[in-house]
């Protein structure tokens, strides 16, 4: 009987342990990371990085390579989430646009029906 005592304590304890851990009650946004993608077409190499970061600013770099030479460029912005809804703004200009993530993909449609999909880095 002090065994069974003992073992149902124990249970007990460990379950109120576990059930009261707290996580902070923060929700991570799942598009807050690097998501990159590459594109080849006659010989032209364009590539994109997008770092979301947990502040709502990101960064943003692309190159393009052609014939073994490149040239990059790298702009900021700032980014919102509401439902299936992103809104980026850089440069001034904001483009409002629908996400969705799948695994290790981000789709991005624009306002005229432009699909971008980004794999997570």
């Amino acid at each position: 009987m002090k065994n069974f005592k003992f073992i149902l304590i124990m249970f007990v304890a460990l379950t109120a342990a576990v059930s009261c851990t707290d996580d902070g009650g923060d929700d991570v946004n799942p598009i807050i990371g690097t998501w990159a993608l590459t594109e080849s077409a006659e010989g032209i190499e364009i590539s994109l990085e997008a770092t979301f970061h947990e502040n709502n600013n990101g960064t943003m770099v692309a190159t393009v390579s052609f014939a073994g030479e490149s040239a990059s460029d790298s702009s900021s912005f700032t980014w919102s989430t509401d439902g299936d809804e992103l809104t980026m703004t850089m440069e001034g200009e904001t483009e409002v646009s629908t996400y969705f993530i799948v695994g290790n993909k981000l789709t991005i449609t624009d306002d005229e029906g432009e699909v971008t999909v980004l794999t997570r880095v």
